[in-house]
């Protein structure tokens, strides 16, 4: 079981940038693959979905990237 961190102190310091506050990447680079492009463009509002959902929207962005592998192997 997992127990929330009563101490600040210490947190990870990201140069000055604690980790709750650390910036959002504006975009992602485009990788020349459409396909692998319009799986990761679903990544462009994840900032404004609870964190609790993000390991699903993960999740599936990982399982449609790996479609996309296994149809190009064959």
């Amino acid at each position: 079981m997992s127990e929330l961190n009563d101490h600040p102190e210490s947190a990870v310091d990201l140069h000055g940038v604690e980790p709750h506050d650390a910036p959002w990447p504006d975009d992602t680079a485009a990788t020349g693959d459409a396909a692998v492009d319009s799986v990761l463009e679903r990544l462009a509002g994840i900032s404004s979905v609870p964190v609790f959902e993000h390991s699903g929207i993960y999740a599936e962005i990982h399982d449609s990237l790996m479609a996309s592998l296994d149809d190009e192997e064959r």
